[in-house]
Parts: C-alpha cells; sequence; structure tokens
C-alpha cells in the first residue's frame, strides 16, 4: 500500500511537471510543486469541510500561479 502511494505522488509530481514545462514555466518545478500542494489542499477542503466552492477556488489560485510562472 505503502509504494502504491509513493507510486502515485510521483506520477502526479510529474504530471504537473510536465505540464507546467509544455506551458513555458520559467521554473517548472517551483509551479509544479505549488500546484501539487494546491491539489492537495483543495481536495483535503472539499472533503473534510464537504466544501464543494473549494474547487473555484483552487482554479482561480492555480490560474494566478500558472499566469505568474508563465512568461508572456
Amino acid at each position: 500500500m505503502e509504494q502504491a502511494a509513493q507510486d502515485y505522488r510521483t506520477w502526479l509530481h510529474e504530471l504537473f511537471f510536465d505540464l507546467a514545462q509544455q506551458a513555458g514555466a520559467k521554473d517548472a518545478k517551483s509551479l509544479a510543486h505549488q500546484l501539487v500542494i494546491l491539489y492537495d489542499g483543495a481536495g483535503i477542503s472539499a472533503w473534510l469541510d464537504r466544501d464543494p466552492s473549494a474547487e473555484t477556488a483552487a482554479r482561480t489560485v492555480a490560474a494566478a500561479l500558472v499566469d505568474a510562472a508563465i512568461p508572456d
């Protein structure tokens, strides 16, 4: 079970890193890290608080992070 969780976490980090690179982020590693933390936090908030607005808030924050990380 622990290995499956670690494999999933590795995959998630790699997914966000690859997407950040493809989008042209100045620092893809940093953006990916920020987005993973946001993803985790939004998921926990939606689950524990039963708050469907967590998705909307997370999208707003993610858009700001992506806009700040990708040069014009």
